[in-house]
């Protein structure tokens, strides 16, 4: 179904409460800084938590599992997608290893989802939670300044633009590919398109609206989102979380409701740029989507 076809049901049903699970998101917490994984809190809101990348950095292998043994005790799965800083000081390749190894931990319980090109599925509801990183694509035309400015191709051993741009044609080309088989799977089981999947990158899947806006027409922002949601069949699609812009924020984009919900950096002691208290609903104000809220849940 094109992305401007019956738009007005979709924006309904998307901004509509499921019935799957209650699903906690959030991303870039950055606990490298300060390395703050044994003291940085929250509160739990949901049955379910997923964390959209820049959790922390792999080579920090005890602080960042410490984090993880704390979450597991307290959600029913954790979701996990890697985001460019879980790979700094490490390659590529060891940064899937560890992350790999993490999955496989016996202090996580077997709860601990790795959505790298991963998929989980509710059993209870059917609901869908799939994801990877999604690096994005970066043309010839920004590769000189995207590799001057973005920290990934000085910290991440033996990272390149054409190493990057491999990464994302395989992550569109899978997302593009299970998408589509689920669609296919609803109309040959004659089922109702329900849209039930929640889709989790930590790049963003669209240029327009993703970052602050002055920061929207940077020539390195290929670096951090493209315009990959028209390529794809969200029909199914109810939700996608995003991360790495440092921009929480609501919209939609193609028919697609994209929620960011991002801490950024915050070093220890302080209080972060953006209040991190609770958004509060009154029948007079809509909640703050642009603050980052530890309690932020989406229901599929």
């Amino acid at each position: 179904m094109p992305a401007h076809q019956n738009i007005v049901p979709r924006l309904l049903d998307a901004l509509s409460p499921g019935r799957g699970p209650q699903v906690q998101i959030m991303s870039d917490l950055h606990l490298e800084v300060g390395q703050q994984y044994q003291t940085f809190d929250f509160p739990a809101a949901g049955k379910l938590l997923i964390l959209a990348g820049d959790i922390g950095r792999l080579i920090d292998y005890e602080g960042y599992r410490a984090f993880l043994e704390r979450q597991v005790g307290r959600f029913a799965k954790v979701g996990l997608v890697l985001g460019n800083h879980e790979f700094f000081g490490l390659s590529y390749e060891e940064g899937i290893s560890k992350a790999k190894q993490l999955a496989k931990e016996p202090s996580l319980e077997e709860k601990l989802v790795l959505l790298n090109q991963g998929v989980w599925t509710d059993k209870t509801t059917g609901s869908i939670i799939m994801g990877c990183t999604l690096w994005s694509f970066i043309p010839d035309s920004a590769r000189a300044i995207v590799e001057s400015k973005i920290s990934d191709y000085k910290k991440i051993d033996g990272w390149s633009v054409d190493k990057n741009n491999e990464r994302h044609v395989e992550e569109a080309a899978w997302l593009a590919s299970e998408l589509q088989s689920l669609s296919d799977a609803s109309k040959l089981n004659h089922q109702q398109q329900a849209r039930n999947i929640l889709v989790v990158t930590h790049h963003a899947p669209s240029l327009t609206g993703t970052s602050a806006p002055e920061h929207a027409d940077n020539p390195w922002t290929p670096a951090f989102a493209t315009d990959l949601l028209p390529r794809l069949n969200t029909d199914r699609v109810k939700t996608w979380v995003f991360g790495h812009t440092h921009h929480t924020t609501e919209l939609f984009s193609d028919g697609v409701h994209l929620i960011a919900n991002q801490r950024g950096y915050v070093f220890p002691g302080n209080r972060p740029k953006t209040p991190q208290e609770p958004a509060k609903w009154s029948w007079t104000r809509k909640p703050d989507r642009s603050k980052f809220d530890p309690k932020r849940v989406v229901r599929l």
